[in-house]
């Protein structure tokens, strides 16, 4: 385990059956085991893609693990090590004190939200999966959603090439018809405002991000897992959301 210079933050090495790779752990100022919520990046991204919800969601009380995922396009083999690493960290010190192993969400974006959703819809669930504009890729993704007992919330951005035109239409087509269940569309948004930080080369491919349309997706997301994971809106005073 390597420690980072910035305060709260933690990168360490895993090494499991899936595969190894080094995750990032950004830790909440409190006392007391908090909800854990592990975040995973977009194809042929990295860790450091997702830093922007890491930082975050820890201001806002929640243990947030960013990893690199073991795979570029196997989202089954990625879903399976965003499985083992949640109990890795829920049974392994120093993590372990610091989680509530009952109060665990999943998060990803684009395929990162198809390899955790492979992950929700395994044993034990999850207390919620969040979907930031998630890819489906050969049907897998509908197949998993109607296995998902948790709740499930989806955000998207407009249809294009980027997102499989909007595939992720099929994982909510396919999740179980009750309240758990929500999506929210946001009018006007590219792909890569769900990513946080993107890059220009992302923009150029997508479309360029605004301000806006990423704090409706931080929104969204951030309310949907504290009401999931009972975290109290006096979390928020904690500080607001770190700039890139």
């Amino acid at each position: 385990m390597k420690q980072n210079h910035l305060m709260g933050l933690v990168t360490i090495r895993v090494r499991l059956s899936a595969g190894a790779a080094d995750a990032d752990i950004y830790s909440p100022d409190t006392a007391g085991p908090a909800p854990l919520v592990i975040v995973a990046h977009g194809f042929s991204r990295r860790r450091h893609n997702m830093s922007g919800w890491g930082r975050h969601l820890a201001t806002e009380g929640f243990l947030a693990a960013v990893p690199d995922l073991p795979a570029w396009s196997d989202q089954v083999r990625n879903g399976r090590f965003i499985s083992l690493l949640r109990a890795y960290l829920c049974a392994s010190e120093p993590w372990s004190q610091r989680i509530d192993p009952s109060r665990v969400g999943l998060m990803g974006f684009s395929a990162g939200g198809l390899a955790t959703l492979l992950s929700a819809a395994g044993n034990p669930a999850p207390a919620i999966w969040v979907g930031l504009d998630p890819v489906d890729r050969d049907g897998s993704g509908a197949k998993a959603a109607a296995l998902v007992e948790c709740r499930a919330v989806v955000l998207t951005a407009e249809p294009s090439a980027c997102n499989g035109g909007g595939n992720a239409r099929n994982i909510i087509a396919a999740l179980p018809r009750c309240e758990r269940s929500e999506h929210f569309g946001v009018a006007g948004a590219v792909h890569v405002d769900a990513e946080w930080p993107t890059d220009w080369m992302a923009e150029a491919v997508c479309g360029r991000s605004t301000d806006e349309r990423r704090s409706e997706f931080r929104r969204r997301a951030t309310a949907a897992l504290r009401e999931a994971l009972a975290i109290p809106l006096a979390a928020e005073s904690q500080g607001g959301a770190p700039k890139e």
